[in-house]
């Protein structure tokens, strides 16, 4: 998905924003929520005074933009619960910029990222606080610790662990736990899944399986958390980058940035080649028409170039059943 979203605030939002800022509105908070249709960003309802948005917040469970009028300047929180699917948590964060661009980005005094209830409360973005920093969400906790880590191996010049590499190195070295390689891994089997263990920094193999089918690969995927998975088919290996729904901030961080520097690992250090690279939410997302066609990539892309990797084109968004 795009930066933006393309779908853009109504005019019940705007006015309710409009009082709000002007202090010409009885309420303090300002709650807004994408529409069903995905067309616009509506307004949900106007609350009194911030201490009812915890409370309103836990009642609803779902995603919302929250303005709240704070000693006359206006804080703005995208609110996205940990339990919200996949294609919300997107949606809400392709949208945003575009949101604020709108409602005027000058009348925004403060922006912050909340995922629990708990953290619409006052004590988390009121001025009223004085200088205390804002309690960071699970997120910025990751990527605070992340940099703490790496200036720290920079000072004793050591290498970069994977998770400060974005994935991107070319020289990444990623240990298998099984201390098996992996292509007498897949000599063996046709499906072996991996997992991140992040107190020891590599990648540990899930589980080897011998699958009588494509069809049989979304049943094999993880349901509880992300993992990268090869399947080979007709000596052709496919990589799969599951992220299932309910997967924490902090897993889905981690899996993300270190995709690319696995993957290069498999080409360069491995010398396995990827007739496809997929990346998907929950395993019934996954086109098991391009598991099964020796060249899936070649009839949207043509012809690449030789040990050039082969992306598939992503699935347009749809409802689910």
């Amino acid at each position: 998905m795009s930066n933006q979203s393309g779908i853009t605030a109504d005019e019940s939002l705007l006015g309710s924003f409009g009082s709000l800022a002007n202090n010409e509105s009885p309420s303090d908070v300002v709650v807004a929520e994408i529409s069903s249709d995905n067309t616009t960003v509506k307004l949900c309802t106007t609350l009194s005074n911030a201490a009812e948005l915890e409370i309103f917040a836990k009642r609803e469970e779902r995603p919302l933009y929250v303005f709240i009028r704070d000693s006359g300047r206006i804080v703005f929180i995208s609110y996205v619960p940990e339990s919200a699917p996949v294609r919300s948590k997107m949606l809400y964060a392709s949208t945003k910029n575009t949101v604020l661009r709108q409602v005027g980005s000058n009348h925004i005094s403060k922006q912050l990222l909340a995922s629990l209830p708990e953290e619409l409360s006052p004590g988390f973005w009121s001025s009223d606080a004085s200088d205390e920093p804002a309690p960071l969400t699970e997120a910025e906790q990751i990527s605070a610790r992340i940099s703490s880590e790496q200036r720290i191996e920079s000072a004793r010049g050591g290498r970069q662990l994977v998770s400060q590499t974005g994935g991107t190195s070319h020289t990444l070295s990623f240990k298998i736990a099984s201390g098996e390689p992996i292509p007498s891994l897949l000599e063996q089997h046709n499906f072996v899944s991996f997992k991140i263990n992040l107190e020891k920094e590599q990648v540990e193999v899930l589980s080897t399986a011998q699958l009588p089918g494509a069809r049989e690969v979304p049943r094999s995927l993880s349901q509880n958390h992300p993992t990268y998975n090869i399947y080979k088919n007709n000596g052709k290996l496919h990589f799969i980058y599951s992220c299932p729904s309910g997967s924490k901030v902090k897993e889905r961080m981690l899996y993300a940035s270190n995709k690319s520097g696995f993957v290069k690992h498999l080409k360069e250090m491995d010398h396995l080649t990827m007739e496809t690279v997929l990346e998907i939410g929950d395993s019934d997302e996954l086109e098991i028409s391009m598991l099964e066609k020796s060249s899936p990539a070649t009839s949207e892309h043509g012809n690449p170039a030789p040990g050039q990797l082969k992306f598939n084109r992503p699935k347009r968004p749809g409802r689910r059943s």
